[in-house]
């Protein structure tokens, strides 16, 4: 056999698999879930979207069809719990399955001091980035639960499960911590069913979120305003980091992963299966500090 033979299986070895997998992307007008849209699709994956802006959904069917991708694409608020039940119908409807739904739609909400903060748009960051989520959640576990399988992928926000907490975003980050915390308790409650529930961490990518960022100026407060001007500057995080784990979360190289929270910069995941014990049996790559199998390490 020649060396080139000799390559290990590694996440990209796996995308072939989803080709005709039905994958729903929600926030796939913009940004990191217009990104994970246009990958998806290149792996012949049969992508459905649900973004608020019908324009978004629009430009992106019409940049995957160029290729010859497949994406339809509906107008919907996930925060309206009615409204997302019809959207996933209508996706059963047409496809009869759904393999992989990845929860992107998020927002930052109010930016400044919580003092200050419109606690309406407060309240409202909520509804959208966890409740949004768990309305999705909601509605796609009879069907996945009925096949006996299924990914769910929970986006939590760049910096959650860092060691620094960012100041004058208090809604954004309570929401997207509450999304680590709803991926643990949904991969316990559905591992029996067969259906995987993991978080992505995808780091500091410039989305128009950092565009609002940029536009609040001192809200922000003056270290981040900077770092956020230098993120401009330099491009950020790239967006493929985060659709590459998403790529490999979504296939069978990932059989032994549920409830983790992951990092789309930092996380050597192609080498996960050197450490499948660890992964499966402890709080590894998950938001715990302390329990008995940390402190042996640090022992």
């Amino acid at each position: 056999m020649s060396k080139t033979l000799k390559i290990k299986k590694n996440a990209s070895n796996f995308t072939n698999e989803l080709k005709n997998k039905v994958v729903v992307i929600t926030g796939g007008g913009q940004g990191i879930g217009r990104n994970l849209a246009i990958e998806f699709a290149k792996k012949q994956a049969k992508v459905v979207i649900c973004a608020r802006n019908k324009k978004d959904i629009y430009s992106i069917k019409k940049e995957i069809g160029i290729f010859g991708g497949r994406c339809s694409g509906f107008s919907v608020d996930v925060s309206d719990n009615n409204r997302v039940d019809k959207f996933f119908n209508n996706v059963l409807k047409k496809y009869r399955k759904i393999d992989v739904l990845i929860n992107c739609a998020g927002i930052y909400g109010p930016i400044g001091s919580l003092e200050k903060n419109d606690m309406t748009f407060w309240n409202k960051t909520l509804d959208i980035n966890v409740f949004g989520t768990a309305n999705c959640i909601h509605s796609v576990i009879p069907s996945m639960k009925k096949r006996k399988q299924g990914r769910i992928i929970n986006f939590c926000g760049g910096g959650v499960g860092s060691n620094k907490i960012k100041p004058n975003f208090s809604a954004y980050v309570t929401s997207k911590s509450a999304i680590v915390g709803l991926t643990e308790v949904m991969a316990n409650e559905l591992k029996a069913s067969g259906i995987q529930v993991n978080a992505i961490s995808p780091g500091a990518v410039n989305t128009r979120l950092l565009d609002q960022v940029l536009a609040s100026k001192n809200l922000a407060g003056e270290q981040f305003f900077k770092e956020s001007i230098e993120q401009k500057k330099k491009g950020g995080t790239p967006p493929e980091k985060s659709a590459k784990l998403c790529l490999f979360l979504a296939t069978s190289g990932a059989n032994f992963i549920t409830g983790k929270l992951l990092s789309a910069v930092w996380d050597d995941y192609d080498n996960f299966k050197k450490i499948q014990k660890d992964i499966m049996n402890t709080s590894l790559y998950t938001m715990r500090r302390i329990d008995n199998f940390q402190f042996k390490q640090i022992k």
